[in-house]
């Protein structure tokens, strides 16, 4: 079972897996939506684990989990329709464009993210923001 800080380095690989798609260029608009629900999913996760040692196991559970736990009642909509979006672009081949994706899907994970990490340990929050901090050019 994963624990709180394994939770939070999947979610920063899932937002800098995200985070690298040209959104001017890219033909996988579709990974990057996927990804950021992915990257709150785990945050998700992780405060559940946090808080009640919960491993959901599935979208059922955690869904679940996410409308009826208090701390994350906050999250509920915004989750919700992430998943949906994520669906859509993953099982019903919606196309996303960049526009799309930054007036729907970023705003949504950004707004899980800092309803999150309020939650959890600062040293957790440190690990987070120094594993998802812009990377120098190479």
């Amino acid at each position: 079972m994963p624990k709180t800080g394994e939770h939070v380095q999947r979610a920063a690989q899932n937002l800098e897996f995200a985070q690298h798609f040209d959104l001017k260029t890219s033909l996988y608009i579709d990974w990057a939506v996927a990804a950021y629900f992915y990257a709150a999913l785990h945050l998700v996760d992780a405060l559940l684990f946090e808080v009640d040692g919960i491993d959901p196991g599935n979208h059922e559970f955690r869904w679940n989990f996410v409308k009826n736990k208090l701390y994350l009642r906050g999250i509920k909509n915004e989750y919700w329709v992430l998943k949906q979006k994520s669906e859509n672009a993953r099982y019903d081949l919606i196309t996303f464009t960049s526009t799309k994706l930054e007036n729907e899907v970023i705003p949504r994970y950004r707004s899980i993210e800092q309803h999150i990490l309020q939650q959890l340990p600062s040293a957790l929050v440190g690990s987070y923001r120094w594993l998802t901090r812009p990377k120098a050019a190479p």
